[in-house]
């Protein structure tokens, strides 16, 4: 015995219109955790820099503090 299929207009676009709906909504998640991890990459990367410069910024300190005590031990004599 042979099945008959019936189209209906309504339920067809209805279908069209539930399966656009689904591509764009993954589509839109996908996009949207790739530019999390990104966002989260990039400042992971800023942070350590960020405290390579502090690193850096305390040493020069130090030596600006080291010369300013020559300085003044040169001034005493």
């Amino acid at each position: 015995m042979k099945r008959t299929k019936y189209y209906d207009k309504d339920i067809y676009k209805k279908d069209k219109l539930i399966k656009t709906i689904f591509v764009i909504l993954i589509t839109f998640l996908i996009g949207m955790y790739v530019g999390v991890a990104i966002n989260y990459l990039e400042l992971q990367e800023k942070d350590s820099k960020i405290r390579e410069q502090y690193v850096e910024i305390d040493s020069l300190k130090e030596t600006i503090h080291q010369y300013e005590l020559e300085e003044l031990k040169n001034e005493v004599k």
